[in-house]
């Protein structure tokens, strides 16, 4: 078993985390941690506001909980442990970097560290991973739930120009309780740090073969990103393709065999109304990609409706799968 040791647990994508690791195959969770004020160590159950589930599962109650600068929680790094961070961006740089630097393998769903190029950027069902990586990003939650379709539109066409406007879910930015409530009956229009990091991001992914323009907007749901996407193609393509594509796009059998994976992750949709959130945003146990609505498009060749989970496939699943992939890929 790899020890691992969660950076954000606090968080509610910490918490979907942990709710992964229970049990897990490969890994056994070694410490759960949170930038904040020093303080000794007390147990999870203590230390955190449990958010998922009625009551916290029993299996993390009693996880030695840290908190304390990076230097701090760096002092838990160690040539044998995976860590896992999932800390707000803007705060999470330094300490992955601390990690690294003291010896650990880090995987990061930091938005500082995904531009970076001594830092892959990962989709772990499209990407391999460098085995002399320190530290590793997962992309935007967005980011990985186009790129993925993309992915999967290309191997029947290449595409010439992405146009994007997602509805994103209150989860996606922390959000629970009193602060939620703020957005009831509203939207949030402008995430422009969103939308500039799906161009970006996207763009590093394809090697900016293509353009992307997005829009994001907050929407009071609680969990699920809606997409709708546009997309040019360079060459003819019916219907009938496109959905073949989505359809027959697998996972290779060494990667679909990880106990995070989905061997067919896209789930084609026929039927009126259908994706939204509730209740696409499970399908596959959160790892699925519900597309609906695919149409011809009176600007660019195509459009569609796409709807993830946030929590799962656009970050903590996806997240744990790369870890799943790192450590095959280390042993072999």
């Amino acid at each position: 078993m790899i020890p691992v040791v969660v950076l954000g647990a606090a968080r509610l994508v910490g918490q979907t985390l942990l709710q992964r690791l229970i049990g897990h195959p490969m890994f056994s969770i070694r410490a759960v941690c949170d930038l904040g004020a020093e303080r000794a160590p007390l147990s999870y159950g203590k230390a955190c506001d449990w958010k998922l589930t009625p009551t916290m599962p029993t299996e993390l109650q009693d996880l030695e909980h840290h908190c304390g600068s990076a230097e701090t929680l760096a002092k838990l790094a160690s040539h044998d442990a995976l860590v896992l961070s999932v800390l707000p961006d803007g705060l999470s740089g330094p300490v992955d970097r601390a990690f690294a630097n003291c010896g650990s393998r880090v995987i990061t769903h930091a938005a500082e560290c995904r531009l970076d190029a001594d830092i892959p950027l990962i989709i772990p069902d499209i990407h391999e991973i460098p085995r002399d990586a320190r530290i590793v990003a997962t992309p935007n939650c967005t980011t990985v739930m186009l790129s993925l379709m993309l992915s999967a539109i290309r191997s029947v066409q290449e595409i010439n120009a992405v146009s994007v406007v997602t509805l994103q879910a209150l989860s996606g930015a922390d959000l629970t309780g009193p602060q939620a409530l703020e957005i009831l009956n509203n939207v949030d229009p402008q995430l422009c740090d969103e939308a500039l990091a799906l161009e970006r991001e996207t763009a590093r992914i394809f090697d900016s073969a293509f353009p992307v323009s997005a829009q994001c907007a907050r929407v009071p749901v609680t969990v699920g990103h809606t997409l709708f996407v546009s997309f040019k193609m360079a060459g003819p393509c019916s219907r009938t393709e496109l959905v073949g594509c989505l359809r027959d796009f697998r996972l290779p059998p060494d990667l679909a065999r990880l106990p995070t994976a989905i061997e067919h992750p896209f789930v084609v949709s026929e039927t009126k109304g259908r994706p939204r959130p509730s209740p696409d945003a499970e399908a596959k146990t959160g790892m699925g990609l519900t597309i609906g609505g695919l149409e011809p498009c009176s600007v660019l060749d195509w459009r569609c409706v796409m709807v993830g989970n946030n929590m799962q496939r656009g970050s903590a699943a996806t997240l744990l799968l790369t870890a799943e992939k790192l450590t095959r890929r280390m042993a072999s």
